[in-house]
């Protein structure tokens, strides 16, 4: 209940704020995906800046959630100190790694503490992009953010990309109709969504191409063979994921009953996963194993079929070339998984340039990020 009030305080605010800021019969204006909602210059915070960018502002744009429905979703513009290029600035939307599912799980308003994305993102800044980074639907605002819902993830990146464009247009300020999409992980995820998503979503703007870093592919696959006690060791992260992704489940497929596969320990795991933040749920699961939390086996019943729907990554229509960059030791989302579908997406036409690092993991590190823009800066970009 304290949650559900909360949600419904939220919705308020930022209706009121909506209001405020909206033209004035905003009652009667369409609603519309990537519509800017409010924008606020959080420059001045501690921990938003991140080295290469001259303003930062927190911002609320329209965007669906699972059922799709337009919802106010979170998101971080970081405009560049570099002053704009003959044709704009370059948009890049970043979709970020597994942060956690709760409202307090916020990543893009923080990414200036300590200087951890500096390495990261500083050097795009530098370059002359935009930073637009989505939280995703339901991830500090209403609703609850259903994990890995690539379809999801991928229009709200590229509505954030939208919004951004508003908010550097109220300000005069001039950009490319490009745009590129990168992430990591979850935000790999995403990306690959992204991209496919791009010509029909959003035939106005232009994607040059879509970065895509350790994506978790083939889920369903390796899920299909959990069952109780299996796998029966405590591997660190596992259990954390696990949550997740069936957390997630539960708010994109509502209509399948995924407790009845869960012992009342993966009940609760369960349900913490949907408050706690991926260090607080991996501190909480220290010791478990995914099979102590199963009843039955996941392979039967609808399940299995409704993840591999929700969680699936497309294997067609992508008409700009993405970079693909993965670990051959990654435990999380793995190589063997990642090279079957770029060899698929391959045949189906698309043009991928695949780098597998032998040694690295599933953090690729900055030098990932320096590989990315090095690669973007050879895409061709169009004028604004």
């Amino acid at each position: 209940m304290r949650i559900a009030g909360l949600t419904a305080i939220f919705a308020a605010v930022v209706l009121g704020i909506v209001g405020l800021v909206a033209a004035p019969h905003v009652d009667a204006a369409p609603q519309r995906a990537g519509q800017l909602l409010s924008a606020t210059d959080i420059t001045a915070r501690p921990d938003a800046k991140v080295g290469g960018a001259q303003r930062v502002y927190s911002i609320t744009y329209l965007s669906p959630n699972s059922a799709g429905a337009l919802v106010p979703v979170r998101g971080t513009v970081m405009i560049p100190a570099k002053s704009n290029r003959p044709g704009g600035w370059r948009v890049l939307g970043y979709a970020h790694g597994t942060a956690g599912l709760g409202d307090q799980c916020t990543v893009t308003d923080r990414m200036g503490h300590q200087g951890r994305y500096d390495d990261w993102l500083g050097p795009w800044l530098r370059d002359g992009y935009v930073i637009a980074a989505t939280e995703y639907a339901g991830i500090g605002g209403p609703g609850e953010h259903a994990y890995l819902d690539g379809e999801v993830a991928g229009k709200n990146v590229i509505d954030m990309v939208r919004a951004s464009r508003q908010l550097i247009a109220q300000q005069g300020g001039q950009v490319s109709t490009g745009y590129l999409t990168s992430g990591a992980s979850q935000g790999g995820h995403a990306s690959i969504w992204a991209s496919h998503l791009a010509p029909s979503y959003a035939p106005e703007l232009r994607n040059v191409g879509s970065v895509v870093n350790s994506p978790p592919v083939g889920i369903a696959d390796y899920f299909q063979m959990l069952a109780p006690g299996f796998p029966p060791v405590a591997v660190p992260d596992y259990v954390t994921y696990f949550s997740y992704v069936l957390a997630g489940l539960k708010v994109a497929r509502p209509d399948v009953d995924v407790d009845s596969y869960l012992t009342p320990l993966g009940r609760t795991v369960i349900a913490n996963a949907k408050t706690l933040c991926y260090p607080n749920q991996g501190r909480a699961t220290k010791g478990m194993t995914v099979g102590q939390l199963i009843a039955r086996p996941l392979n039967q019943g609808p399940l299995i079929p409704a993840l591999r729907e929700v969680t699936r990554v497309p294997t067609t229509g992508f008409r700009a070339p993405l970079l693909v960059q993965q670990g051959g030791v990654d435990v999380v989302a793995w190589a063997p998984l990642t090279a079957q579908w770029v060899e698929q997406t391959r045949r189906a036409g698309a043009n991928i340039d695949f780098r597998e690092f032998t040694q690295a993991g599933h953090g690729l590190g900055a030098w990932s990020e320096t590989n990315a823009l090095t690669w973007s800066d050879t895409l061709g970009w169009p004028r604004s």
